[in-house]
């Protein structure tokens, strides 16, 4: 008796444990109680920075479709991070381009993030700001993304800004590669490819 006492427990016990929620994939929509690693779980960096052979540090923001963005989300992914600016000439010209890398690189799984630490008045952007940025420059899933001052090593963060735009190459597993300061969009194509073979 007691060792059914013991299973019956057991099964229940284990049935209505929490664990992490089902999955419905024909009801899904944001917002449901989804679980979704933000990076493997087997890595366990405990520092993290802007210099090369450092694992990027995370950037949770909102894009410009109003989705939240955080960058751990694309680990296993290659990943470009252009800080820009919006009143910067040469972070538009890289505006200008985004979209078409991230339309060249897709069959890579690379994912070229725009994120715009100011406006167009030198302050943090807004989603309109943002909205505004993809529009013009024709972003669809090149993602742009909301900074800020705070996120850079002048503001307290971590992430180095020493020139407009300044450009992030970073490998499957979260860590910086290369950085470019400055925009060329040769260079962008030259880091990219570089990337790949690693």
């Amino acid at each position: 008796m007691k060792n059914l006492t013991l299973a019956l427990f057991l099964a229940c016990f284990t049935a209505c444990s929490p664990s992490q929620p089902q999955n419905d994939d024909d009801n899904d929509t944001p917002g449901d109680n989804v679980v979704q690693n933000l990076y493997d779980p087997a890595v366990n960096w405990k520092t993290c920075g802007s210099d090369v052979e450092s694992h990027a540090c995370n950037i949770i923001s909102f894009d410009h479709d109003g989705n939240a963005f955080d960058l751990y989300q694309h680990y296993g992914s290659l990943i470009v991070v252009d800080l820009s600016a919006m009143w910067c000439g040469p972070c538009n010209s890289a505006g200008a381009g985004a979209q078409g890398v991230q339309d060249l690189y897709t069959p890579d799984d690379l994912v070229y993030v725009t994120v715009l630490v100011e406006n167009r008045d030198r302050e943090a952007p807004t989603l309109d700001d943002i909205q505004a940025w993809a529009a013009d420059y024709g972003n669809t899933t090149a993602p742009v993304v909301a900074g800020e001052r705070a996120m850079l090593k002048s503001g307290g963060g971590e992430w180095e800004l020493a020139s407009w735009p300044t450009f992030f190459y970073i490998d499957r597993e979260m860590v910086i590669r290369d950085v470019d300061r400055g925009y060329s969009a040769g260079e962008v194509i030259y880091s990219i490819e570089w990337l790949l073979t690693l």
